[in-house]
């Protein structure tokens, strides 16, 4: 249909406008204004990781994220836009530190930083899970950055699952985990 009407000098175009439902601050009093977002996002995800107890490397093998974008309008921005978000909560959970000495950047490159590369980047399974929001735009519910929430939790959990001693302060540095280990007699 599309090239039938562009031979003819036609183009086909859709307009649609969202209008979404009033939100309110979190001081609001009444009743009527409690309702403070439109929609709800909720997501888990699950790391599958490898670690070297002698040097205290960590290797993430595997991401599964498993999140609720409402109605998927646009699958593959949708996994995508969760796969850059594991990068991005990958760097922040193993490798990326923001560093002060003597109140001057340390880390002022993004080399130095330590953001991740995407020779570094696991595979990421996907599971996207329609639960429409009818106050969403075609039922579609917000992922952006708050799929990479969970990305930092699920390495830490699956590091102490692994060899059984709890990070507490990220990233979770070969030197981090080491100390760890020492602490708990390993």
């Amino acid at each position: 249909m599309a090239g039938r009407l562009q031979d003819e000098g036609k183009t086909l175009s859709v307009e649609y406008t969202y209008d979404p439902p009033p939100t309110f601050g979190l001081d609001a009093t009444d009743e009527a204004e409690r309702e403070n977002f439109a929609g709800f996002s909720y997501a888990t995800q699950a790391a599958i990781v490898d670690v070297d107890v002698a040097t205290g490397e960590v290797h993430v093998q595997k991401m599964i994220a498993v999140h609720d974008v409402g109605r998927t309008i646009n699958p593959q921005g949708a996994k995508g836009q969760i796969e850059g978000s594991c990068l991005m909560g990958l760097g922040y959970a193993l490798s990326e530190a923001f560093i002060l000495d003597q109140g001057y950047l340390v880390t002022d490159t993004l080399a130095k930083v330590g953001i991740p590369t995407i020779q570094g980047a696991p595979p990421v399974e996907v599971l996207l899970i329609e639960d429409p929001d009818p106050h969403g735009p075609y039922g579609a519910k917000g992922i952006a950055e708050a799929a990479a929430v969970p990305t930092a939790p699920a390495i830490v959990n699956a590091i102490h699952d692994a060899i059984g001693v709890r990070i507490r302060q990220l990233p979770a540095t070969p030197d981090r985990v080491i100390a760890e280990l020492r602490r708990a007699g390993r």
